[in-house]
């Protein structure tokens, strides 16, 4: 290996670590959003809060070695934007099953990749 591939592959872990050590905030943030669309049953604002929360880390959760985080943020993802396009509240079958969605997230944080 080169000394430009290893100087790579150091920078990219130390993103990795960064972004774990970030996790619990993120997960935190996720939780605290939650658990506000639930207390107030619809809350347009927090929602889109939350879509965009969830959004970001299915996007970024893999990239930084959390792939099953990942795919569980983007089936939720996909959840949140047929919501946000439907314009309507959240049904109390979409709350179940959100809150089982949510519940995932927060459990595949524990298994990173490798």
């Amino acid at each position: 290996m080169n000394m430009e591939m290893e100087g790579f592959e150091q920078e990219l872990q130390a993103l990795k670590d960064t972004y774990a050590e970030q996790l619990p905030a993120k997960l935190a943030q996720i939780d605290e959003l939650w658990g506000v669309l639930v207390d107030k049953r619809w809350d347009e604002a927090t929602f889109n809060t939350f879509h965009r929360t969830v959004h970001s880390m299915a996007g970024s959760a893999a990239v930084f070695g959390f792939s099953a985080m990942g795919k569980c943020a983007r089936e939720l993802e996909i959840s949140l934007k047929a919501v946000a396009a439907s314009g309507e509240p959240l049904s109390d079958a979409q709350y179940e099953a959100f809150a089982v969605q949510v519940e995932a997230i927060r459990a595949s944080a524990q298994l990173p990749d490798g």
